[in-house]
């Protein structure tokens, strides 16, 4: 594939500039174009900050895809999925490089929108994507008992029967066929400020028969693999 051109602009405080990219950099931007097609153009920047001081980002914006335009009413979706392809291909080095990787999503009829995701919040949920696989294991082996033991609802904010949740999920499961991967859609940090702290991480079981949309809620201070909830919805 052809290096994609880069571009530049300066604004009062911010600005990009074009770098040729590391080995490591392309791979995230073809995972980019793979998943969304469309074009892709990127470019290291810096922004100034009184209280951080001159900032290093890493700014991708995607254009001109249909993938893309199907998230349209939920930009941060494919924006956090575009921040954390790049971020994931990265190597540890290169992680620490930036301050944040920036997404920008462009739709036809929606417009521009931007995205900033801090290293800090991309390196929370590639760790805590491992219980995501791990909860997907379980479904593809069928051991929905297995995920009762993680299910650790906060009572005040979550209210549902474990055992009807596990039941539910054991009932609906054998209509869409074996799994053979999880598709991570995107991700958000919870905003509301009286909550718990918690991820939620949205994609789909790619399945043998019929695809499903599958989500799991993650305290981000727990140390173990308890889930707050896990349901077949984005």
């Amino acid at each position: 594939m052809a290096k994609l051109s880069l571009y530049a602009f300066i604004i009062p405080g911010l600005f990009l500039i074009s770098c040729s990219r590391s080995v490591n950099q392309d791979k995230g931007v073809n995972e980019v174009l793979s998943f969304y097609g469309g074009s892709c153009t990127s470019g290291v920047g810096y922004k100034a900050s009184t209280s951080e001081g001159k900032q290093k980002y890493f700014e991708l914006e995607v254009r001109n895809s249909e993938t893309l335009e199907s998230f349209a009413s939920e930009p941060e979706m494919p924006a956090s999925n575009i921040a954390y392809l790049f971020y994931h291909s990265l190597s540890k080095d290169e992680k620490n490089d930036y301050d944040e990787i920036c997404a920008i999503v462009n739709f036809k009829d929606k417009g521009r929108k931007t995205f900033r995701y801090p290293k800090e919040k991309l390196a929370i949920v590639e760790s805590k994507m491992a219980v995501v696989e791990k909860m997907v294991n379980l479904i593809r082996n069928k051991n929905f008992e297995g995920i009762k033991q993680f299910l650790k609802p906060d009572t005040t904010h979550v209210h549902y029967d474990k055992d009807k949740l596990i039941a539910t999920l054991a009932k609906a499961d054998p209509q869409f066929g074996t799994i053979k991967e999880f598709l991570l859609y995107g991700f958000y940090f919870n905003p509301e400020k009286d909550s718990p702290d918690f991820l939620h991480i949205s994609g789909a079981l790619i399945r043998d028969k019929e695809s499903n949309p599958f989500s799991i809620d993650i305290d981000t201070k727990a140390t173990n693999d308890d889930i707050i909830l896990l349901q077949y919805k984005l």
